[in-house]
């Protein structure tokens, strides 16, 4: 029913062209939104105006010396006793080319009902508005819409429908057409012109809400591929234990059955594994410790483009289960280690498996060679940090390990 949509009828708001002081809002909502657009064509056109709201739909023409716009309202009651709803209520998506609100895009409609006034189109030829006298009925809910576009919809209303009222006020029967004309031209100029202003910050504001979404989206995204990169690293690191346990215990298995056999135990020679591997050249320490072989490498020079970087010392630690860790003991950049090693976890790539399967049969100057030409290696392709955050080496970068890319 259109009495559960409309507001209660507040006190008409008027606006003299003499008047300098804003007059108070007499209850109407928007008021000083809608005072200030009535003050400007008072002025300029130099008639009262007044803005009406109706009870129920209803909004009786109003006589005097002004122009009077009523909102939502027609010059007959579109609801009798109550009850009966003579007018209907249609769809009105926009009026004056400004959609409307979802919750506020009901109209009243046209009809032939007495006392009923002269229709007004849009430039849709949507009818939103009718003129009685010097009265400007407007058909749809111009209150509950946005209160920005409240004024240009309040504006447009006005520029379609007071060339038909102001002919009818005995104040302007004598004033030159032309000069009228111009007058209102001006006005529609002023509208269009902050309709314009409106739609460029609509557009500022669309765009700005868009690149917002986006950049929320490849955020999550990133936090995404982050998390994905850190579980498939463990599966990985996870899938090498594996590979390592289960070449150590077919390693034990065949051990064993050489035993069996009676052939001679190849392991007895393992306890020369760590001298063999303090006598390779990159290598300056080897040790056992915690379950794990700590080795320190010499200097780490790669040739990139034409150019040579030191990327330091670096400590590997082959653990029995098949872990391995390299850590930059000298010239480590934030939590890069080397180009391809993050935190100490090196992607190893396609001889991850192979390293695993090393240590677990105990071949640790094997892995130690696999590792230590892996450092050598820079790859642009798939680097986590470009070399180029290392330092230059100097001529008297001494014995380093140089590899060239």
């Amino acid at each position: 029913m259109l009495r559960r949509q409309s507001p209660p009828a507040a006190a008409p708001l008027r606006v003299d062209p003499s008047e300098t002081a804003p007059g108070a809002p007499a209850g109407v909502p928007h008021a000083e939104l809608i005072e200030a657009v009535l003050r400007r064509y008072a002025t300029l056109l130099e008639v009262p105006l007044s803005f009406r709201t109706g009870l129920n739909g209803y909004s009786r023409p109003a006589k005097g010396d002004a122009a009077h716009i009523h909102a939502f309202a027609l010059p007959t009651p579109p609801v009798l006793f109550g009850a009966w709803q003579r007018v209907p209520l249609v769809l009105l998506p926009f009026a004056h080319g400004i959609p409307l609100s979802d919750a506020a895009n009901r109209a009243l409609a046209l009809g032939v009902q007495l006392g009923r006034g002269r229709p007004l189109l849009d430039r849709d030829a949507r009818a939103v508005g009718e003129t009685l006298g010097t009265n400007l009925y407007c058909l749809f809910d111009l209150l509950r819409q946005k209160a920005t576009w409240i004024p240009v919809l309040l504006r447009r209303h006005r520029d379609l429908g007071l060339p038909h009222l102001l002919p009818a006020l005995p104040a302007r029967k004598d004033v030159q057409a032309n000069r009228l004309e111009d007058r209102l031209r001006l006005l529609r100029e002023e509208t269009e012109a902050l309709i314009r202003a409106r739609q460029v910050t609509l557009r500022r504001e669309a765009r700005e809400t868009y690149v917002r979404a986006c950049q929320e989206r490849v955020a999550e995204e990133i936090r995404f591929l982050q998390a994905e990169i850190a579980f498939l690293e463990d599966g990985v690191e996870e899938m090498a234990r594996r590979i390592a346990a289960d070449t150590r215990r077919l390693t034990e298995g065949r051990r064993r059955l050489r035993l069996l056999y009676g052939e001679r135990d190849p392991a007895e020679s393992g306890g020369r594994e760590l001298e063999s591997l303090q006598a390779l050249p990159e290598v300056r320490e080897a040790r056992i410790q915690d379950g794990r072989i700590s080795l320190t490498t010499a200097p780490i020079l790669v040739e990139h483009e034409g150019r040579r970087y030191c990327l330091g010392r670096f400590q590997l630690d082959l653990h029995f289960n098949g872990d391995v860790r390299i850590l930059n003991l000298t010239d480590r950049i934030g939590p890069y280690d080397h180009p391809h090693v993050q935190e100490g976890r090196p992607c190893l790539g396609p001889v991850r498996e192979g390293v695993a399967k090393l240590l677990g049969e105990f071949q640790f100057v094997a892995a130690t060679e696999v590792l230590i030409d892996f450092l050598r290696t820079v790859n642009p392709t798939d680097w986590r940090l470009p070399v180029l955050h290392w330092p230059e080496a100097g001529h008297e970068a001494g014995r380093g390990v140089l590899a060239a890319t």
